[in-house]
């Protein structure tokens, strides 16, 4: 069952969470900068230009360069195999741009999928959940990497549909909690917009926790079915 790794996920997250977060820091305060530093360009007609770079920065490199960053760190931490923090780095460099146009591919799959009336994208999307810890682990192609989430994923196929909606449930959670305190805090008494500082640090938490998520539970229902496949 997958519900049973996702346990197994946390749990070695608990112990390895120094570890990881040591690691992985620099990266989550990047992608808070450049995500407050966008949103708040994206607000001045002067600047829009500036905060849309930002924003394309954020989306086509950092994100799927932490991505590719977490689930390696994890995936050595797991086979007691941890390098040197420089290594990863750079094999995300390598590896980070072809998980963006994966990540391009899934999120077009998908949205024809809802289109048609919502079922089949929901089973598309959770067929195909498995196809960037294909990517990143073997460095395989997209195509691949798509064949290979498929196959996994066939016989099990109502299991992941329930993942995925668990997945999606929990990723919006943080999202939506966040932004209500922070509004309630800042915006009813008056200001305008979420201070900048606090902007840098609710967006860091965020991508921290989204791969927190990605990299332990998501990552060992991947790591077991692919041992048991």
């Amino acid at each position: 069952m997958p519900f049973s790794f996702i346990t197994a996920g946390f749990k070695f997250y608990k112990t390895t969470f120094f570890v990881f977060s040591l690691r992985t820091l620099p990266v989550f305060l990047l992608i808070g900068i450049f995500t407050a530093t966008g949103e708040s360009l994206l607000n001045d007609e002067k600047f829009f230009t500036w905060g849309a770079i930002f924003f394309i920065l954020t989306n086509m490199f950092l994100n799927p360069f932490i991505a590719v960053l977490s689930v390696l760190i994890v995936n050595d931490l797991l086979s007691n195999s941890l390098k040197e923090t420089i290594g990863y780095y750079l094999v995300s460099l390598q590896i980070f741009f072809k998980l963006f146009i994966l990540s391009l591919a899934l999120s077009l799959i998908t949205l024809v999928g809802l289109i048609a009336f919502i079922l089949p994208g929901v089973y598309l999307a959770s067929r195909l959940i498995l196809a960037p810890f294909f990517l990143i682990t073997e460095n395989c192609a997209i195509t691949e990497a798509l064949d290979k989430s498929w196959k996994t994923t066939g016989n099990n196929q109502i299991q992941f549909v329930y993942l995925l909606l668990l997945y999606w449930f929990v990723l919006l959670i943080p999202y939506f909690l966040v932004i209500f305190l922070l509004s309630a805090l800042f915006i009813n008494e008056g200001a305008s917009e979420i201070p900048y500082f606090i902007n840098i640090i609710m967006n860091s938490f965020l991508s921290y926790f989204q791969m927190v998520i990605l990299a332990y539970p998501l990552f060992f229902v991947f790591k077991n079915f692919k041992t048991s496949g």
